[in-house]
């Protein structure tokens, strides 16, 4: 019985709101727009926060990085030179001696924008000179072949690894021969696909695994010359531990070591991306108590719109209300109407507005550049946000129609 009550105040209440569709249109509308910014919002927050975490995982919630700067050193400032060559080849090996069996430690230098061939196919590719430890320290994987062990740099054996998109271009594989320029170097082994390093705002030189030729460290050196041999570009240090403070912690010991080793300049970037993980989530906290603040005040506003079509419609109405307590109507019959009226005008909002919330952030996504992603969680909260504001805010009108004397509604009406 009580659910038959329900279902005919629900249907009387949406009688009613379709007699005045464009107050109930115009009063909809600012609840759908609420739940449109929110759900825009929350999905913008939410592919900032995706991105970040990618970026993080690319490169390693447990890896600290190095960089050479040496910009910094030795642009201009020859006293510096003096005193530090910004990384060293006896850099990365006092750090694998103190490090241990805590973690390990890759040293690598770069050429950039070298020519790969091989049988009239060629492309642009990054060439890196790598020690034995920066394959486990990069956790690189390998598709076939074997990577460049410790014999080949002690050797400088004439060796190389290729990135999975270069071996694709060039048609070769393990065992066959390609060109570095104008030097032959026999393929050994093919990286597994990997992608990029996220780099962007980290400060930190980009890579991509699957573009990229990887060389003794030595051998690299020699083929192309003209840089002091035990100078690095970059170190990458893994570590065994995943503890956040014991990252952090190690992390502010190698930055100590180095500043020592480096006689105070610092001519080196160090980045933890755990650091940068921690940031992110700050940063997407208060993105998201932002955008959350605004989306809700929209729902706030849509919300005194609803209130105040409901007490419109209440003063339209006195006489129908005092008619139906004249006949038997309890007060919770006719509070219960007018809540179905709120909630109707909130849902149907709520409904439009998901849709627009969803289009506009692809939208955003298309003509901004911007990353979005859609959580079950901002496609659940929105919409029961605005049928809450709606409940909220229908209360008061629904207690004042239930409060009326029938004897006075009629005759005032």
């Amino acid at each position: 019985m009580i659910f038959h009550y329900h279902l005919f105040d629900m249907r009387d209440g949406w009688a009613s709101l379709s007699r005045r569709p464009l107050r109930s249109l115009l009063s909809s509308l600012g609840i759908g727009i609420g739940v449109t910014a929110l759900i825009a919002m929350l999905s913008i927050g939410e592919g900032a926060k995706k991105s970040a975490l990618d970026k993080i995982a690319s490169l390693g919630t447990d890896a600290l990085r190095i960089e050479n700067n040496s910009q910094a050193a030795f642009t201009g400032r020859n006293s510096l030179a003096n005193i530090s060559k910004g990384l060293v080849v006896a850099d990365a090996e006092y750090l694998a001696e103190w490090l241990g069996t805590r973690g390990n430690v890759g040293a690598y230098v770069r050429r950039e924008n070298v020519t790969i061939s091989r049988e009239g196919r060629s492309v642009v590719a990054t060439v890196l000179g790598v020690s034995a430890g920066w394959f486990e320290a990069e956790k690189v994987q390998l598709q076939s072949g074997r990577s460049v062990n410790q014999g080949d740099i002690t050797l400088r054996e004439n060796v190389c690894v290729a990135g999975s998109k270069i071996t694709t271009i060039l048609g070769t594989a393990p065992g066959s021969s390609i060109m570095l320029q104008r030097f032959p170097s026999n393929l050994v082994g093919v990286l597994a696909p990997k992608g990029r390093l996220l780099t962007e705002g980290t400060g930190l030189s980009a890579l991509d695994f699957d573009n990229t030729v990887i060389l003794p460290i030595f051998s690299l050196q020699a083929i192309f010359p003209g840089k002091d041999e035990a100078r690095l570009d970059g170190l990458v240090i893994t570590l065994n531990d995943s503890d956040e403070a014991s990252i952090l912690s190690i992390g502010a010991q190698v930055e100590e070591i180095l500043l020592v080793r480096h006689k105070g300049v610092e001519d080196y970037s160090l980045v933890i991306p755990l650091n940068l993980l921690k940031e992110a989530r700050d940063s997407q906290r208060l993105f998201s108590l932002i955008m959350g603040t605004i989306a809700g005040l929209s729902l706030l506003v849509g919300g005194i719109g609803v209130m105040n079509v409901m007490l419109a419609n209440i003063a339209e109405q006195t006489r129908e209300i005092g008619l139906r307590m004249a006949v038997g109507a309890s007060r919770s019959r006719i509070a219960n109407l007018y809540l179905w009226n709120s909630f109707l005008l909130t849902m149907t909002g709520g409904i439009w507005g998901m849709a627009a919330g969803v289009i506009l952030a692809l939208f955003i996504q298309k003509y901004a550049g911007w990353d979005v992603a859609f959580s079950s969680f901002s496609l659940i909260v929105a919409p029961l946000s605005a049928l809450i504001t709606g409940i909220v805010f229908g209360v008061h009108p629904a207690v004042r129609a239930a409060s009326l004397q029938p004897a006075s509604a009629l005759r005032d009406s």
